[in-house]
C-alpha cells in the first residue's frame, strides 16, 4: 500500500468483509433470539475489527515507504 487510494481501497474491501461475515452473523443471531449465539458473534465481530485494525497498523506508513525505496535505490546505484 503505497498511497491513499490503495489504503482506502483495502479499508473499503476489509470493511465489506467484516460487515458480510461477522455482520451477517450476529444479525441472524439476533433475529432468532439466541442469546448465547448473539454474544458470541457480538465478541466475533469485535475481534473482527480490532484484527484489522492492528493490520492496518502494521503497515507502514507511505513515507516510510517512500523512504525506504529511496534508499534501496541509492544503494543499488
Amino acid at each position: 500500500m503505497t498511497d491513499n487510494t490503495d489504503i482506502e481501497t483495502w479499508a473499503m474491501v476489509r470493511a465489506q468483509q467484516i460487515v458480510m461475515q461477522q455482520g451477517a452473523n450476529l444479525v441472524v443471531a439476533a433475529q432468532r433470539l439466541d442469546h448465547k449465539k448473539t454474544t458470541a458473534n457480538t465478541y466475533a465481530l469485535r475481534a473482527a475489527i480490532a484484527h484489522c485494525l492492528m493490520e492496518a497498523l502494521s503497515v507502514p506508513s507511505p513515507e516510510v515507504i517512500g523512504s525506504m525505496q529511496a534508499q534501496a535505490s541509492r544503494h543499488s546505484a
